[in-house]
């Protein structure tokens, strides 16, 4: 079988060199650029900075929330035990709050806590499909 002869590639043409203006007008555009892309990143740390603060400031508040919640709670079941009245109902809000105290502190929701019922989400209204005419069967 012959050789197949490829066409052998054009090198492309060595580069000129630059004047001394082109090469300072190249650096000047090259520390332009390192200007911006520090000053945007400086931009984006600070952004960050922000969001993980207000995350943080979010959690805390969060957290206080529910050890007053726990705390009342605990007032709760103390009282609906010496009064014998209400106990089943006061020991499933002290474990809903412990439940909710322990989430907010570790990330994970502990296994004995009693399910909490999240309200249904309405599904997103679709284009509707109109039902099909029937067409008369026409026989001649």
């Amino acid at each position: 079988m012959p050789a197949r002869k490829r066409p052998k590639a054009v090198p492309p043409p060595p580069p000129v060199p630059l004047s001394a203006e082109e090469r300072f007008a190249q650096a000047v555009r090259e520390t332009e650029q390192a200007k911006r892309s520090a000053a945007q990143a400086a931009t984006e740390r600070k952004n960050e900075a922000t969001r993980m603060a207000k995350a943080a400031a979010e959690h805390a508040a969060a957290m206080k929330r529910a050890q007053s919640t726990h705390v009342h709670a605990v007032a709760n079941l103390k009282s609906a035990k010496q009064n014998h009245k209400g106990i089943t109902e006061a020991e499933l809000a002290w474990r809903s709050a412990k439940a909710d105290l322990l989430e907010l502190e570790t990330g994970e929701r502990p296994e004995w806590a009693p399910i909490v019922a999240q309200e249904p989400q309405p599904e997103p209204v679709t284009d509707i499909e109109e039902p099909a005419l029937e067409q008369p069967e026409v026989t001649a």
